[in-house]
């Protein structure tokens, strides 16, 4: 049995753990620490970020699949399959907002972020989930004077209600100015155009916006958001030997894109390509970010902060690394 996955993420590579004969690929020659970007911009230092991929891990571009004859088709050659895995991980959608705006999506992105700091004062950051509350804080420790918009009525609209309300009152703290419930309508030069107001901005980053990645709706696959629609096996309900995984899928119901559920979801995914049946479900045991020095979150559905908050952070990327390492 010949099962190749797409994508060394954090499900590609969970894929590859469960399932060692996998053959696993990925155009970066670096695991990407995705919830590490924000230490990146801070410091300059990409190594906060990224683990080399082990010699596993095939490293190439995919261009296209042949689902007839199945074959994936990749910058460095064709790669035959009996089971397809599909975790391609996440892309941002610039094109909502109209005007010029710097994404984060990637290593790269982080480094261009910082790249132009010193030359910015004005800073707006579209999307107040993690990505956002944390950069915003950042941000502001480096003396940017800096706007989170958010277009729902709370911050963090996936957490608690304690979450949420301690990361505005952290950030108001900070001097963060917060916008809830605010949409942005253009960017045009320095003015930032919302529904409620102007702002007037010399950098906007986009910390929202995520979507499945373009190749899923290339290819002809159902999707919501560019996202692959999958069943409860996490089989694509177009293709019965391709299966989905991680930010690239999602079933009928609601599928948070987070790293824990990449993990879960990569290695129920390689064990239903292998001839089991088990039925995808998901837990979020952990949601932890930074506002400076402090650390808060949810653990089990309880809000955390302080010393126990910053040690299930520690512990999520210690694994992450483990994951790699023991390829």
């Amino acid at each position: 049995m010949r099962i190749v996955v797409l994508g060394g993420g954090f499900a590609g590579l969970s894929a590859l753990n469960t399932y060692r004969d996998a053959i696993v690929v990925d155009s970066k020659e670096y695991f990407l620490l995705t919830h590490r970007l924000t230490d990146v911009i801070e410091t300059g230092d990409p190594s906060l970020a990224t683990i080399p991929y082990p010699k596993a891990v095939v490293q190439a571009k995919v261009v296209t699949v042949d689902f007839k004859d199945k074959i994936v088709k990749t910058s460095k050659g064709n790669i035959k399959y009996d089971k397809l895995i599909i975790s391609l991980g996440y892309e941002q959608d610039t094109g909502r907002v109209k005007g010029t705006i710097q994404k984060l999506e990637n290593l790269n992105d982080a480094l261009e972020i910082r790249s132009k700091l010193p030359r910015v004062k004005n800073v707006a950051i579209l999307g107040g989930g993690t990505l956002g509350v944390e950069l915003a804080g950042s941000l502001r420790e480096m003396g940017k004077n800096v706007y989170l918009i958010e277009q729902q009525d709370r911050l963090l609209s996936f957490m608690s209600k304690d979450s949420s309300n301690f990361a505005i009152q952290r950030l108001t703290e900070l001097g963060v100015n917060v916008f809830l419930g605010t949409k942005v309508d253009e960017i045009s030069g320095e003015v930032l155009k919302t529904n409620k107001d102007e702002i007037k901005v010399d950098l906007t980053i986009l910390a929202a916006g995520f979507r499945g990645p373009s190749i899923i709706n290339d290819l002809g696959l159902s999707n919501r958001n560019g996202r692959m629609l999958v069943d409860e096996y996490l089989k694509s309900i177009d293709k019965d030997d391709v299966y989905g995984a991680g930010d690239s899928m999602t079933t009928k119901g609601f599928v948070p894109m987070s790293a824990q559920v990449a993990v879960q979801s990569g290695a129920i995914a390689v064990q239903n390509a292998i001839g089991r049946d088990v039925k995808f479900t998901y837990k979020q045991v952990a949601i932890v970010l930074r506002i400076g020095s402090e650390y808060f979150g949810d653990m089990m559905g309880k809000f955390v902060r302080g010393p126990m908050a910053e040690l299930a952070k520690r512990v999520g990327i210690y694994r992450a690394i483990r994951m790699v390492e023991s390829i």
